[in-house]
């Protein structure tokens, strides 16, 4: 399918710099950007194409429509993961997050708890207290950020109502095992609670790892399920505001249909059109891109290992995000816990070494001493990210 070549997956600085996305326009141009979730990659030629092809007819009025991109949804995950969702229980969305929402707003009340596996895409964290529920942490086991079943069902109490899970795992790039799913659907299933799984990173595996939807995974899930899914992360998209959910959960499905249709939010027409093209045309670029965030997965592990061995961190199975503990740098020279770079590493690393990385202390517990580095670019780019932080930390040991 489309999109194949290999050069799609380069990118210069010069031509990252020229976008007007956040990512490299909201520090300067004296910072090299490794924050927000998006890719340095061009997004796939049929997406760019088929967009494009809207705006030269002058296409922008009604249509193509939201309801299409149900057999789509379901051509894809049927296809990619061996689950064929139910067209009738997929409704549209502008993102997750707003997916997210809209389901924590109509199955719960002010103040009921929501389980989170902390360190924990922080928006998560915010939509949580925004809508005023109440936030419920269970920390993964720092050493190798698995899922406690004792501390999950400990966590549980009888105002909880949901478990927000996100598989596979934003920031650590943790694909969860059969064991750790089949304890959520145990915890699920004994206290009655809505599971609601993000699962929009499925796609973005390292070899020998593979993703099953919650929806194949444990017959216990059953009924009590809300699945989230975009091209956004996969096909770099997420300025397309385009993201469904399969709802397997009745309650929610008939509190939807009594709202409203204009009341729930849609993609734009331009939005439902690129990520139909990245479903249906792009299984190449996609491929080429699990080669190319791979092989920047394997040059970031060597340059740590061989240049900054004392940033803690765990190879992620899947993502293009590192999760670097920060904790061991210069341990000593202020007296803290964590390491000379302090609770926010990413705030020392803007001020001292011109990189921006995603703040730890926002992912929740597991997050102090840390940051997110996101590692979708260039072999060049990256060298000169890790260069930066390798440079900064020198000179800061250095002065212990």
């Amino acid at each position: 399918m489309g999109g194949s070549a290999d050069e799609v997956l380069t990118v210069s600085e010069e031509r990252a710099r020229a976008r007007v996305g956040i990512k490299w326009t909201r520090y300067g141009t004296d910072v090299i950007p490794s924050f927000v979730a998006d890719m340095d990659f061009d997004p796939p030629q049929p997406v760019l194409d088929a967009i494009r092809g809207h705006v030269d007819r002058g296409d922008l009025g009604y249509g193509p429509f939201s309801a299409e991109l149900a057999p789509v949804y379901a051509d894809w995950q049927e296809r990619q993961h061996g689950w064929r969702p139910d067209e009738a229980r997929v409704r549209p969305f502008t993102s997750a997050l707003h997916a997210l929402e809209v389901a924590l707003w109509n199955t719960t009340d002010l103040a009921d708890g929501v389980v989170v596996f902390t360190p924990i895409y922080y928006p998560f964290l915010d939509a949580i207290a925004k809508s005023g529920r109440r936030r419920v942490e269970c920390p993964l086991d720092p050493h190798g950020w698995r899922i406690d079943p004792e501390r999950l069902d400990a966590a549980i109490d009888s105002t909880t109502k949901v478990i927000l899970f996100c598989n596979p795992h934003n920031p650590t790039g943790r694909v969860f095992d059969a064991a750790e799913i089949a304890a959520v659907a145990d915890v699920a299933e004994r206290h009655d609670l809505l599971v609601i799984t993000d699962e929009i990173w499925g796609e973005l595996l390292h070899p020998g790892v593979v993703h099953r939807p919650l929806a194949i995974s444990d017959e216990r899930f059953a009924g009590r399920l809300v699945t989230l899914g975009s091209a956004s992360k996969t096909f770099n998209l997420a300025g397309l505001r385009t993201a469904v959910a399969h709802i397997d959960h009745a309650p929610l499905l008939a509190a939807l249909d009594s709202m409203a249709s204009h009341q729930q939010g849609s993609p734009s027409s331009l939005g439902i059109t690129g990520t139909i093209s990245a479903w249906t045309e792009c299984d190449d670029w996609m491929h080429a891109v699990q080669r190319t965030i791979t092989a920047r997965r394997d040059q970031l592990t060597r340059r740590l290992a061989a240049d900054a061995p004392t940033i803690g961190y765990h190879v992620p199975q899947a993502t293009y995000l590192a999760w670097l503990d920060f904790g061991a740098v210069a341990v000593g020279r202020d007296g803290g816990n964590h390491g000379a770079l302090g609770d926010d590493p990413a705030e020392y690393l803007r001020e001292h070494a011109g990189v921006a990385l995603s703040n730890g202390p926002k992912f929740g517990t597991g997050g102090v001493g840390v940051a997110r580095l996101n590692f979708a670019t260039s072999e060049q780019i990256l060298d000169d990210t890790i260069d930066r932080i390798v440079h900064a930390i020198n000179q800061l040991e250095a002065s212990t």
